[in-house]
């Protein structure tokens, strides 16, 4: 194992995430906040700059990252900027319970958008934006962001941006990865400036409209008020936030096929017609469902689509209380949960691609039986799909419900009610956010539940491996 590369490179990224916090720092002065919160902005800076130096003092003679290092920097660095990042909220104590702020930031980091807080407006405006601007960072990724910027001209981290990017196979968009990074970074920051100034056009107010955008850019779902997007009283808002969460729960590699028109490649993605089509039908049904509820037809589809829309790309702004709808759309909206979005978004979940090729095998498994000594293939996009990459798929599969069922079985030691407990797993890890069942935070659960939810969370956004393998003795030895 290479430990000088690991310690050098999370040194270099606690430098990054040092820099990132002047963010928030700007935006204190801009409002002219309290000393305190000051302070706890340049405290937790000097931390970082301190350990940051620290580690990039002497660099390391290898520089060579493999698969196991490529992991642990990922688990590790998620976990690092959680914890730095929760240190402004305790330091100015908005949150001055540590594992309260972990969790928040982690959520935030993770766009989970899961929040032990009942009331945000405890907040001031730079927490406010720190945690959201913890969404934009982490929708694409904190490692793709680092690639982006960092000198990578040997293109020594590609097992790191692997153990990061979300989805069961990886594909650079061109050939050289700090290029890739880059070029879906620029995509990503292009969309979000215009999601914001949509909002923004429409009527939200310019630190709304950049703190929603935020949210919805990374798939998030903080908002600046506690009634989220029913704050603003708008069908034209509520609307422009379905269309802008489930833009950016597409994969961003077919935005850059748009960008050099390849025009059949985009419109022609499986996985793209599949995922559109999963938002149609579940809105309909759901809409056929809820629509006695509401004064008019118009509300509850604008209500349907809303919520469909922010639970399948696992965003989570709230635009009604959907514990009182009945239990067949809480089922729909349970299930999408689970499905997520595109491989290759800022969206959680298993991912559509995963639900495809599962159902594919599945169906050749039960054709098998009719025809044994046919031989079949599957295919995604009139490519076909190798049996190591189906083979993985299960195995992603096993090792996802194995931990949920673990994580629902922990859970019900602090909770009775199992939607509650179901929908917190569910939520979390798939970095979704709210729960089914309640309109209560996270902060019914005890603290320890709270930080295995913390880093499952994290788990969920890496896809479950590199924090496992933190646990795996045999990841730490010298071979």
């Amino acid at each position: 194992m290479n430990r000088s590369m690991i310690r050098f490179l999370l040194a270099k990224l606690l430098l990054i995430e040092a820099f990132l916090l002047v963010v928030p720092l700007i935006v204190a002065a801009i409002y002219r906040e309290e000393a305190n919160v000051f302070w706890s902005i340049l405290g937790t800076q000097a931390i970082l700059l301190f350990l940051g130096i620290l580690g990039t003092i002497s660099k390391p003679k290898n520089l060579h990252i493999y698969t196991k290092e490529g992991l642990l920097i990922t688990a590790l660095v998620w976990i690092l900027w959680s914890f730095f990042g929760s240190l402004p909220f305790v330091f100015s104590g908005q949150i001055p319970n540590l594992i309260d702020a972990f969790f928040e930031v982690s959520s935030g980091f993770t766009t989970s958008g899961a929040t032990i807080l009942p009331d945000v407006g405890v907040l001031s405006h730079s927490m406010i934006f720190w945690r959201s601007f913890a969404h934009l960072i982490g929708g694409m990724g904190v490692l793709v962001f680092a690639l982006a910027i960092m000198d990578n001209s040997k293109n020594a981290h590609l097992e790191v941006m692997k153990a990061e990017v979300p989805g069961p196979v990886f594909g650079k968009v061109v050939s050289k990865l700090k290029d890739t990074a880059q070029i879906l970074y620029i995509i990503y920051l292009v969309m979000f400036v215009i999601f914001a100034l949509v909002l923004w056009l429409l009527g939200m107010p310019l630190f709304d409209a950049i703190v929603t955008a935020m949210g919805g850019a990374g798939t998030g779902g903080f908002a600046v008020h506690n009634d989220s997007i029913a704050h603003y009283h708008s069908s034209a808002i509520t609307y422009a936030v379905s269309i802008g969460t489930l833009i950016f729960g597409v994969n961003f590699n077919l935005y850059y096929f748009l960008l050099i028109r390849k025009f059949k490649a985009f419109f022609g993605d499986e996985e793209l017609r599949t995922y559109l089509s999963v938002v149609l039908i579940s809105s309909i049904l759901i809409f056929l469902n809820i629509m006695s509820l509401y004064p008019s037809l118009s509300t509850a589809f604008e209500y349907s689509f809303f919520e469909v829309s922010n639970i399948i790309t696992t965003t989570g702004f709230g635009i009604t209380d959907i514990t009182v709808w009945p239990l067949f759309s809480q089922v729909i909206l349970l299930f999408l949960m689970f499905l997520g979005g595109s491989a290759g978004s800022t969206a959680g979940g298993i991912k559509v691609i995963r639900g495809m090729i599962i159902a594919k095998i599945s169906r050749i498994q039960v054709l098998s039986s009719l025809y044994p000594n046919r031989i079949m293939t599957i295919h995604v996009n009139r490519q076909p799909i190798d049996k190591a990459t189906q083979h993985s798929i299960l195995k992603y599969l096993g090792v996802y419900v194995l931990i949920l069922l673990g994580l629902v079985l922990c859970l019900s030691l602090d909770n009775n009610n199992l939607l509650i407990v179901t929908s917190a797993a569910a939520s979390t890890f798939n970095n979704i956010g709210p729960m089914l069942g309640t309109t209560e935070t996270f902060a019914i659960f005890s603290p320890f539940s709270k930080l295995l939810l913390s880093f499952a969370m994290i788990a969920g956004r890496l896809e479950i491996y590199p924090i496992l393998l933190l646990f795996i003795p045999k990841t730490w030895s010298k071979y």
